[in-house]
């Protein structure tokens, strides 16, 4: 999945360079850092995240990203910025024994 992501990544910036120039190039560092940080920091998470919490939380996600789809259809107004904290606790929720 992380080679397709970065021959994605290598086209889009080969577009953007023609449009942007050098200024791409010298933002390759900064984004090398900034994934490679948050690479370690899951790699680190490994042993915490369970089978039920990544459920839950995908549930929750799924759930967020309904949200957006229905502001984009304009059906009705989710503020989806204030169910935000449900990630968290549906990562809480996973850790109590019912």
């Amino acid at each position: 999945v992380l080679y397709t992501k970065a021959t994605l990544d290598g086209f889009a910036s080969i577009a953007l360079a023609s449009t942007y120039g050098v200024g791409v190039m010298f933002s390759a560092l900064p984004i090398l850092l900034y994934q490679g940080a948050m690479t370690l920091a899951a790699g680190s998470l490994r042993g915490v995240v369970t089978p039920e919490l990544l459920t839950q939380i995908t549930a929750t996600g799924g759930m967020l990203i309904f949200g957006i789809g229905v502001n984009l259809l304009d059906l009705t107004r989710v503020r989806v910025g204030n169910f935000l904290p449900a990630l968290v606790f549906a990562a809480l929720l996973s850790f109590t024994p019912i």
